[in-house]
């Protein structure tokens, strides 16, 4: 306060950014800290990849994630694996499949087992652009994690992947049917 009688003192601004995690920085439950850390995380790294993917190739996300799901794909994917594969709608996948058409990087084709459905292929325009976006990422995503080392890195993924396994086979016994009890039959005598 100053020297002056009735200054009000101003409170100083917060400026610390704020994230995911800040909500739970004074949480007791471990597991809820832990959950907003990963999210962070992966907020912080998908977001700066967002933008250098966007800076350097004028490239989407989502258009760099379709074409990842493509490469290797010879014979090309259907609609709707691509939906499966990268959790989104049908209609998702066919709009951006549109887009991607229209810029030469991925064509469609005749699925020769369904004649209603069609394949999505990268073309070679698309693989020459997926390509050098693919390598620039794979370099991005090794500067964002050289804090680790090889062992920690090791470590990390063994760790999320037990807990990915628990999770997926704790979600199929909440989805598994309720087992119905055996009808009983009376006997006669």
């Amino acid at each position: 306060m100053s020297g002056r009688s009735g200054a009000r003192r101003i409170a100083p601004v917060d400026t610390a950014p704020r994230d995911l995690e800040t909500r739970g920085a004074s949480s007791r439950h471990a597991d809820l800290r832990l959950w907003l850390r990963i999210l962070t995380l992966h907020k912080l790294v998908n977001n700066e990849v967002r933008r250098r993917l966007r800076d350097s190739f004028g490239m989407s996300l989502s258009r760099f994630d379709l074409l990842a799901q493509l490469d290797g794909a010879a014979q090309g994917m259907r609609m709707g694996e691509l939906s499966k594969r990268l959790m989104v709608t049908t209609g998702n996948i066919t709009g951006l499949v549109d887009e991607l058409e229209s810029d030469g990087l991925v064509e469609r084709l005749p699925d020769p087992v369904n004649r209603r459905a069609s394949l999505a292929r990268m073309t070679a325009k698309g693989r020459k652009a997926f390509d050098a976006a693919a390598k620039a990422n794979e370099t991005w995503i090794e500067d964002m994690f050289s804090a680790l080392s090889a062992t920690e890195k090791s470590t990390m993924f063994d760790m999320l992947g037990r807990q990915k396994d628990f999770v997926v086979a704790h979600l199929r016994a909440q989805e598994a049917p309720e087992p119905t009890p055996a009808r009983t039959r009376r006997i006669r005598g």
